[in-house]
């Protein structure tokens, strides 16, 4: 049996360590992903707008939002809907280590983006600590007779690391932590900002008096206003914040110190936002709640182009997809990756369905079932701490998944802030299994239930590792650019598709320059029209060669062939050889898992996205690839598109074929 002493004063720290360096690695490495190429759109914009602002002259200058230097508004970005802090703070430290420059500054952006997610991988440990300890200090409550954790040295110890091993590999946050933008930043301060309320929670509530507990509203305060200064979407964590206070009242009874912390907690947390995101306002008086009308129309703007009825380009991609099942589907299949995509979705209905039948099993027990009964219910959950933190976890869960799985655009980064309370829920959901193999398994040997928990452990690593190869080799772009110059004629042309990057990219190597073709744009998200297709019929005859620098084009304009007649024939005949063209060469970076003598793609069912392109998809690599060309635009589009290149063979009556 292995010896729990020794897992608490020799194993532990290093296990803590190893996570941590592995964590590490699987976000700082290939941190130059694009090779200096800036082929994510978003960094672009905001290294632009980060090397465009310029520092104020004193704080007085700072606060004006009319005049500031540092208000992207004056410096000519008149649509900014970004949080204000990460940019900030990206600029300050780029400048401070002299790499302040548009290509240094990207690169420093990914690293910090990197460290902070580093950051919420120590939360999640630290709140699993938490919940741990109260665990294994406190009883659990006799009302709602649910116990979530044994009292014993193994949970005090397992259980927060293997919920901070789960973050660690869960592929989503590893993928975000190579961009430089502001969703890390965001998750960061929110699981920053549970952390402290359940600190809060378990704050001793007998004392009078406890300037810890008002330290930490203070902290809570500011940490809720750096996480709305990364962007508004933290405004969705206010009804935890509401359950935590609610949960410390019902157990303090303590109105006057509860309202004052609260008040606290606000004040700190606006006061914050003035600071770090001062230009939501018109006025530069702290006092004057009046918000700045250009970030209002920007968030007006916002909500026009994200909608169905939007000719907005990249909003076509969600017009036929499903609320809930589309990110659903994204989330388990590519954001979690299968294994632990199944243990999560396993873990939120386990806990549900516990919750829902002690409930059950307790008004059956109850004579009196009215309103005041539930009341007192309620009220001796939210008495017990830990109770109270489960309950957060999966209100946060569904406030998020909830939202976000019912909007029109269904990004899968918009999931993102709910991975660190998965991953809290899926360790205590494998613990519970554990836990209940041993109960019904005795038997078993003690060394033979860690070899089996070590081999389950692998399982999970295997597909954030496959995901490490994208980070290993050029990026598609880049490899398909270098294969231009080699086989593609001097003087070709070549054509590209508007809102996607263009190939070749000019690289380091001499001679390796775009100018050397011709380059000739489709116009393929315009409305379907005569005038567009007579267009494209004289671009097609002088097209020497036709590039896909990803599936953002064909993959999102072929869900909606009613809004596309044309175009979706044009992909079609493309795709068949009709057009004219043949497939000469294929370049992506998919996950995947290098073993010698196989070359194996596994595609999931229901692919759909981009669907077009599966029949004819190369499997270029040795080992077993993971196939996500056909999933969410957003996860393959940045840094692993898939790459198609198209030889005219033969001229055809372009017109006749697509029926104009």
């Amino acid at each position: 049996m292995l010896n729990m002493q020794f897992l608490s004063k020799k194993l532990y720290p290093i296990i803590f360590i190893l996570i941590f360096s592995s964590a590490a690695f699987f976000r700082l490495y290939g941190i130059n992903w694009d090779q200096g190429q800036h082929l994510h759109p978003d960094e672009r914009f905001l290294t632009m707008v980060a090397t465009g602002i310029s520092w104020p002259k004193n704080i007085f200058e700072y606060l004006n939002t009319s005049t500031s230097p540092l208000n992207p508004h004056n410096r000519g970005f008149g649509f900014f809907v970004y949080g204000t802090f990460p940019v900030f703070f990206t600029k300050w430290v780029a400048e401070s280590l002299g790499k302040g420059d548009y290509g240094n500054l990207t690169i420093i952006g990914r690293q910090l983006s990197a460290m902070v997610d580093l950051g919420t991988v120590v939360l999640v440990f630290l709140i699993a600590k938490i919940l741990a300890e109260s665990g294994k200090r406190k009883a659990e409550s006799k009302i709602s007779n649910i116990k979530f954790l044994h009292a014993s040295r193994f949970t005090l110890h397992a259980f927060p690391l293997l919920s901070m091993f789960l973050y660690s590999v869960m592929v989503l946050p590893i993928q975000l932590s190579h961009f430089y933008a502001v969703d890390t930043y965001l998750v960061f301060f929110i699981t920053l900002s549970f952390y402290l309320l359940i600190k809060i929670l378990n704050t001793n509530i007998s004392a009078t008096y406890n300037t810890q507990f008002y330290k930490l509203n203070i902290l809570l305060g500011i940490s809720l206003g750096l996480a709305f200064a990364c962007k508004i979407t933290a405004v969705f964590f206010a009804p935890v914040v509401l359950i935590g206070f609610i949960s410390y009242f019902i157990r303090n009874r303590n109105f006057m110190r509860v309202f004052f912390s609260l008040f606290l907690m606000l004040g700190f947390t606006y006061f914050t936002i003035r600071l770090a995101q001062p230009y939501m306002f018109a006025q530069s008086s702290f006092f004057t709640w009046t918000l700045n009308p250009a970030v209002l129309e920007n968030w007006k703007q916002l909500r026009v182009l994200a909608n169905p009825d939007s000719s907005f380009p990249p909003a076509i991609q969600w017009i036929k997809t499903k609320p809930f099942l589309f990110p659903l589907k994204n989330t388990i299949l590519w954001g979690l990756g299968l294994p632990i995509g199944i243990i999560s979705l396993s873990a939120i209905l386990y806990f549900l369905m516990e919750f829902i039948l002690k409930t059950f099993k307790y008004f059956r027990k109850t004579k009196n079932q009215n309103s005041s009964e539930v009341i007192k219910f309620m009220t001796h959950i939210l008495k017990n701490s830990n109770l109270t933190i489960i309950v957060i976890l999966i209100t946060w869960i569904f406030i998020v998944f909830g939202y976000e799985g019912m909007q029109f655009a269904k990004a899968m980064r918009y999931i993102y802030p709910i991975f660190p309370s998965l991953a809290i829920l899926c360790a205590l959901f494998i613990y519970k299994s554990y836990f209940f193999i041993l109960k019904r398994r005795p038997i078993i040997n003690s060394n033979i239930k860690y070899i089996l928990l070590l081999i389950t452990l692998l399982i999970l690593i295997v597909y954030p590792f496959s995901f490490m190869s994208i980070y290993s080799q050029d990026h598609s772009r880049v490899s398909a650019s270098k294969w231009i110059y080699e086989n593609i004629p001097v003087g070709s042309k070549i054509s590209g598709e508007h809102w996607d990057d263009f190939v070749p990219i000019s690289l380091p190597i001499p001679g390796y320059i775009h100018e050397k073709y011709q380059g000739i744009e489709y116009p393929l998200y315009g409305a379907d029209s005569k005038e567009k297709w007579l267009l494209m019929n004289e671009k097609l005859k002088q097209t020497d060669y036709i590039i896909l620098t990803s599936n953002r084009l064909y993959g999102s304009i072929m869900t909606v062939p009613e809004k596309y007649p044309q175009t979706y024939k044009y992909y079609q005949a493309l795709f068949d050889g009709s057009l004219g063209f043949n497939k000469i060469a294929e370049f992506t970076s998919r996950p995947n898992i290098p073993l010698p003598f196989i070359s194996l793609c596994i595609t999931p069912p229901l692919a759909y996205y981009g669907f077009i392109a599966q029949k004819g998809q190369a499997c270029p690599l040795q080992g077993i690839s993971f196939v996500d060309d056909y999933a969410d635009e957003t996860f393959t589009v940045y840094d692993h598109p898939k790459v198609l290149i198209f030889k005219k063979v033969v001229s055809v009556d372009y017109m006749k074929l697509l029926g104009i």
